[in-house]
């Protein structure tokens, strides 16, 4: 079920650290590294800055593999409520 949900959704997201803007894409149609937020400028993030792992979800404040933040957990004042993110096993 999941598979077939990022299949019809987008497989993965890119996310502004600064205004919160998440569009999920298919990976055939990949954002480019520092492509900029349609909102505010800011470079979009795609991947995470420490280990290059692709970010999955529009929510993910850690990344899976390695919990680097990618982004404030906070928005506007409100914290980003979202039960902490499984880390994939590294290896």
């Amino acid at each position: 079920m999941r598979d077939r949900k990022n299949r019809i959704l987008g497989d993965r997201c890119a996310v502004c650290p600064r205004c919160g803007f998440a569009r999920r894409y298919m990976l055939e149609h990949a954002f480019t590294a520092g492509e900029a937020c349609p909102d505010c400028g800011t470079a979009l993030l795609v991947d995470c800055p420490s280990c290059g792992e692709t970010i999955a979800s529009v929510m993910q404040v850690d990344c899976r593999r390695c919990g680097t933040p990618l982004r404030p957990a906070e928005l506007f004042g409100s914290i980003i409520r979202r039960k902490p993110e499984p880390r994939d096993p590294v290896g």
